[in-house]
């Protein structure tokens, strides 16, 4: 930080983590809308400065921390985020209040994002992690959640696969759905095979941008394509909606984040391409796209609107994130983009099947994320 103000470089501190950074955004959204949804994040945090900053910031956007007094180090976000954090993130309208005590020893994990004129970023990081344990605290907020997002990067840590499987058997058994995201194509090349199999014990939603989906499904992504001079452009257009449509047939949902294409989001047995929104200064930096994104689908999804609707939201949230620096969704840009959905009169049940059963979203409920 020292470096960047010598050499005049703009720099802000934010709390994030790419979950958190979905979770900030889906507070602020039901805060603008007036939606009675408790969103929380489950995890644990140092002692430090950093991890009081994280606290406060996260707690003035709606956002409770339930943390988990037995481990150390909770992921925080210099600058902006999404590279790692062995945090667990929560959505609950339900959830009764809980006492925060920092851990003793801990220190907060860190990372400092450099972002180009182009609106590229690099990614600096500081972390330290501990076994996953899913202590009482959080059982007993996955029973009382209706929605449960587990992040992608908790692959990263020991015991994952036996953890998440633990809270997909709790969630289900409470009637809560379950969502997953991929974290990056580094952790879905490391733990792919872990991947599918937890997917396949009853995921109800996953996130990814094309590569990952490409990765975790085994078909060439675009990166893989584009390297390779026998790939056509037609090769290089399709390969998200391959890819997309490969992962629909692993869980009921399948959401693909495609960049400048837009995104494919499947759901019940259809595809449905929704295209980029832009707004008209263009982006400025793209840090925390998918997880704007994935607050906006979430969101979306448990306000009661359908697939098509909920994807075509998300893309004018994650354009609000990217035309300003950070990797939140602002209060007033919350009210505006709230005020663009359409109004409709009572919850519309999706009902989706496949292999890890129905999934039916509605209105009120809570929601927990990890």
């Amino acid at each position: 930080m020292e470096t960047l103000d010598e050499i005049g470089a703009p720099s802000q501190v934010s709390a994030g983590g790419s979950l958190a950074n979905t979770l900030v955004g889906v507070a602020r959204l039901a805060r603008a809308a007036g939606k009675d949804l408790r969103v929380a994040l489950g995890g644990s945090l140092g002692t430090d400065t950093l991890g009081q900053y994280f606290n406060s910031q996260l707690r003035t956007a709606g956002v409770r921390c339930l943390l988990d007094t037995h481990q150390h180090h909770a992921a925080q976000h210099a600058l902006h985020p999404h590279e790692q954090q062995p945090q667990q993130p929560v959505q609950q309208p339900s959830m009764q209040q809980q006492q925060q005590h920092p851990s003793p020893e801990g220190h907060t994990g860190t990372v400092m994002v450099l972002t180009t004129p182009d609106a590229q970023r690099s990614f600096l990081s500081f972390f330290t992690s501990d076994r996953l344990a899913l202590s009482d605290r959080l059982r007993t907020a996955v029973r009382g959640s209706r929605l449960v997002v587990m992040e992608g990067y908790l692959w990263e840590m020991e015991g994952a696969e036996a953890y998440m499987a633990e809270v997909i058997r709790i969630a289900h058994a409470a009637g809560a759905q379950v969502a997953m995201t991929a974290g990056d194509p580094g952790v879905v090349a490391r733990h792919r095979e872990e991947m599918l199999r937890t997917i396949a014990r009853g995921v109800d939603m996953v996130f990814t941008n094309e590569d990952e989906a490409a990765n975790l499904v085994g078909l060439p992504g675009p990166s893989a394509l584009a390297s390779s001079p026998s790939a056509s452009e037609e090769e290089l257009e399709e390969a998200g909606e391959r890819a997309a449509l490969a992962l629909a047939e692993l869980c009921p949902v399948a959401v693909v984040t495609a960049g400048s294409k837009g995104s494919y989001v499947c759901a019940m047995g259809e595809i449905h391409s929704v295209p980029p929104y832009w707004l008209p200064q263009g982006p400025v930096d793209t840090c925390g796209a998918g997880d704007a994104y994935m607050a906006g689908f979430t969101y979306a999804m448990m306000a009661g609107y359908d697939a098509r609707t909920a994807g075509e939201f998300a893309s004018r949230v994650a354009s609000a994130v990217i035309g300003r620096y950070g990797p939140h969704l602002s209060d007033e840009d919350a009210e505006e983009l709230v005020g663009q959905l359409p109004e409709h009169t009572g919850p519309l049940r999706v009902a989706l099947g496949g292999a890890a059963g129905q999934l039916e979203l509605g209105g009120g409920g809570a929601g927990f994320s990890f």
